[in-house]
């Protein structure tokens, strides 16, 4: 019985090991960031907003966010002039900011849920390219969730953000 406990001692041990050498997360690592992923945005329906209190930030989330396309420049003007839900301090959010609100553990649309007006396609960032391409500009695709650079004159959809960026 011993040499029973001190082999399944040794095989659990194995495959934790395993998992952190991969940079994988554990199992229980994934429902403690799914369960804090979808806890702490608050939607305000009446308003159409979402809240994260954990960044601090607002979120636009009405039709506009899952309709409207415009290249880079009209949007960060669109951003800037957009007056709604009771608020005209809203913006184009910065790589990061957008990138808080992906789902990874979620396709098609890969957003967190709280989000009601999405379109699983490119939304556009205020986040500049570093790369020797300076044409091109960072939008995250939240069919996937991932970073791609596209052009500036391209089309992509908007959705605007207000608040500190807090991490």
């Amino acid at each position: 019985m011993i040499k029973f406990l001190i082999l399944f001692t040794l095989m659990l041990t194995t495959l934790f090991s395993y998992e952190i050498l991969l940079d994988k997360p554990s199992n229980i690592q994934k429902e403690a960031q799914k369960s804090s992923l979808n806890t702490l945005l608050v939607r305000d329906n009446s308003k159409e907003l979402v809240i994260d209190k954990t960044t601090g930030l607002v979120w636009q989330d009405n039709i506009d966010a899952k309709t409207i396309k415009k290249n880079r420049k009209d949007a960060k003007q669109y951003c800037r002039r957009l007056v709604f839900g009771g608020y005209d301090d809203w913006y184009l959010p910065k790589i990061e900011e957008l990138k808080s609100i992906v789902d990874q553990n979620k396709h098609n649309p890969a957003i967190r849920d709280g989000f009601k007006n999405i379109k699983a396609y490119h939304y556009w960032t205020s986040s500049p390219n570093l790369s020797a391409n300076i044409i091109n500009v960072l939008n995250i695709d939240f069919k996937n969730g991932q970073v791609y650079k596209t052009n500036r004159k391209g089309k992509c959809n908007v959705r605007c953000v207000r608040g500190k960026y807090r991490h």
